[in-house]
C-alpha cells in the first residue's frame, strides 16, 4: 500500500501541468492585448482623457491577467516542490515553499493583489458611487478573511 500511495503523487504531474498551460496561455492572452491596445491607440488617434480612461482600465485588466498567470505558476511550482521533487528546484528566497501553508500563503498574497487590481479597474470604470462602496466593501471583507486565514497557524485551532 506504501508504494501505490507513493506512487501516486506523480498523478500531481496532471495539475502541474495544466498550471503551467494556464501560466503561458494567460501570459500570451495578456502580451496580446498589449500589443493589439497598443495599436489600436495608435491607429485611432484619440489621446483624449476618455480615451486615457480607457486604456488605463485596460492596463488594469491586463495586470489582473499576469495576477492570474502568476497564481498558477506559483500553484504549478509549489505542487511540483511539496509531492514530487522536491530538492531540485532553485526558487527565489520569497518563493521558498516548504509546506502547504507556504503555498496557501503565496497563493493567497498574490489572490489579495488581484482583488486590489480588480477594484482599481471598478474604480477606473465607475459611474455610481453607492455600487462601487458595495463592490469595495465586499472585497474588503474577502481581504480581511484571507488575512484571519494566513495569520492562523498550520495544525492549531484559533485562539480568542
Amino acid at each position: 500500500m506504501n508504494r501505490v500511495l507513493s506512487a501516486c503523487r506523480f498523478l500531481l504531474v496532471i495539475p502541474v501541468v495544466g498550471c503551467l498551460l494556464l501560466t503561458a496561455g494567460v501570459v500570451v492572452m495578456g502580451a496580446g492585448r498589449i500589443v493589439t491596445g497598443a495599436g489600436a491607440t495608435l491607429a485611432k488617434g484619440d489621446f483624449s482623457p476618455k480615451a486615457s480612461k480607457g486604456v488605463a482600465l485596460a492596463a488594469i485588466e491586463t495586470i489582473d491577467l499576469f495576477l492570474v498567470g502568476t497564481v498558477a505558476y506559483i500553484t504549478a511550482i509549489g505542487i511540483y516542490k511539496l509531492f514530487i521533487k522536491g530538492s531540485e528546484i532553485e526558487m527565489p528566497t520569497r518563493l521558498k515553499i516548504n509546506n502547504l501553508k507556504d503555498l496557501e500563503d503565496k497563493i493567497l498574497g498574490v489572490v489579495v493583489a488581484a482583488l486590489a487590481v480588480a477594484f482599481l479597474g471598478q474604480v477606473a470604470s465607475a459611474s455610481e458611487p453607492t455600487a462601487l462602496l458595495n463592490y469595495g466593501g465586499g472585497i474588503a471583507l474577502v481581504i480581511a478573511a484571507l488575512a484571519w486565514f494566513i495569520r492562523q497557524p498550520s495544525g492549531k485551532p484559533p485562539t480568542e
